[in-house]
């Protein structure tokens, strides 16, 4: 196993900095403390907050997003078995069930305040959307899946997901997720 490095510190301590408290909510200082290295050391590797949270996107968030909620599709698959799956793998991730998502958290409050971490966030959104979609159409090839729009569909789906994660912790659960979701495999199965 690899020691980490001064830059990965900060990024990880940035991503969960940034997924409890918001952008705006994160602070440099208790980003450096978690990460425990010197503020030299983050201006070594990053001009600015902005800068630091780009490359948290990039490298942290991404790739857990696509680990929670992106799925290969193989010959075999089985269109509303993937979804599924997918809905109960989501419902395994405690912090997801706790948190949110933290690219839909972090796309809504950016929304307004900077260009270029929405756009980010939202580029992320498509690939997931485009992800969806291919499940979705192999779907409606299987006769399992109602015909409609697939891109639509899927973002109705990924929206409707981030809505059941959204609820506030004390009300929120695996059951209480799993029960918000089945609406959305009763709705588009045939």
């Amino acid at each position: 196993m690899s020691k980490s490095t001064s830059r990965d510190k900060l990024l990880d301590a940035t991503f969960n900095e940034v997924y409890m408290y918001g952008y705006a909510g994160s602070s440099t200082a208790n980003i450096l403390k978690i990460a425990g290295v010197p503020k030299g050391s983050m201006y070594h590797h990053f001009a600015s907050k902005k800068e630091m949270v780009v490359a948290m996107i990039k490298e942290r968030l991404i790739p857990k997003v696509r680990e929670s909620f992106f799925v290969e599709i193989h010959e075999d698959s089985r269109a509303l078995d993937i979804i599924i799956f997918l809905f109960k793998k989501i419902s395994k991730n405690k912090m997801l069930i706790k948190h949110g998502c933290p690219l839909h958290k972090l796309m809504f409050e950016m929304g307004s305040l900077d260009e270029e971490i929405t756009d980010l966030c939202y580029e992320e959104f498509l690939h997931m959307r485009d992800n969806f979609s291919q499940i979705i159409d192999l779907g409606i090839h299987q006769k399992t899946i109602k015909d409609i729009d697939s891109k639509s569909l899927a973002e109705h789906i990924i929206t409707n997901s981030w809505g059941a994660l959204s609820i506030p912790p004390k009300h929120s659960s695996k059951e209480q997720f799993l029960k918000d979701t089945q609406h959305i495999i009763d709705y588009i199965k045939v």
